[in-house]
């Protein structure tokens, strides 16, 4: 299992970093959306769909994503972080809230709300100035809080975060990818020369990028949640190691669009 984890991660993150860099906004447009409707397909089966209905579920997250394309993006990425807000009361109270989200119908409207800000947030990111280089940030948050959480955990961990949704994580892990998701995002302005970490900006760069960083570990506890409801461990079996598409970007699903609303509202430089 460990050495199908590696040869996956191996190919999929220079794939992804190789259209990052290679792209244009059209191509790169295509290549997330095609990414966000296999998890479509995904989020079917975690809203307890099969069969067609699974395929329908992704041709109508398809054409949302089109009509996306040509939305304002604010009124988007804000809706995705009152999402964002309220699975955070979600998660800390599950199960005693299951029965507020588990209907299979408030399930897939659920899916909307996760699944097309997450491709507003990466378009609207590669459209900005420094744009490859904010979204190598943000994957590498993502990584580093990830990471950072894994070791620091499998060292100190005895304190669970969330033992109801995922038995895995600590306190200790989380404050671990946080102090790594930190770092990462110092060394990387003080790479570009920018934002200077010295003024009020680049403190709230580095603010943004940790509250960036927490809701990435939120969206990975969230997706959780829904596989506990549903009974599944992955979302599919499509990435050999690591499960399903959805079970790769549930963190930069949160992360994303929350990142990308402070880029459009504050921006960073």
């Amino acid at each position: 299992m460990l050495k199908q984890r590696i040869t996956t991660a191996l190919i999929i993150a220079p794939i992804s970093i190789a259209c990052v860099f290679l792209l244009a906004v059209p191509g790169f447009s295509v290549f997330v959306g095609m990414i966000i409707v296999v998890s479509a397909w995904e989020w079917a089966n975690l809203a307890d769909f099969s069969g067609t209905a699974r395929y329908v579920y992704a041709g109508f997250i398809a054409l949302l994503l089109g009509v996306a394309w040509f939305a304002p993006p604010l009124p988007i990425l804000a809706a995705a972080l009152a999402w964002w807000i309220a699975a955070l009361f979600l998660v800390t109270a599950y199960p005693r809230l299951g029965k507020t989200w588990s209907s299979k119908v408030t399930r897939l409207l659920i899916g909307v709300v996760v699944l097309v800000p997450g491709f507003v947030a990466l378009v609207q990111l590669k459209q900005s100035v420094d744009n490859n280089f904010l979204i190598l940030l943000l994957f590498f948050l993502i990584w580093g809080a990830d990471i950072g959480a894994y070791f620091s955990g499998k060292a100190f961990g005895k304190r669970k975060l969330a033992p109801r949704v995922s038995p895995g994580k600590s306190w200790a892990g989380f404050l671990g990818g946080m102090a790594t998701a930190l770092v990462i995002a110092s060394a990387m302005a003080l790479w570009l020369g920018k934002p200077d970490l010295a003024t009020g900006r680049g403190a709230l760069f580095l603010a943004a990028c940790l509250v960036v960083a927490v809701i990435s570990v939120l969206g990975d506890l969230t997706i959780s949640m829904f596989k506990r409801k549903r009974g599944i461990k992955d979302s599919s079996n499509l990435l050999p190691g690591h499960g399903g598409f959805l079970d790769r970007i549930d963190s930069l699903l949160a992360a994303g669009p929350t990142f990308s609303l402070f880029i459009l509202t504050y921006g960073w430089q």
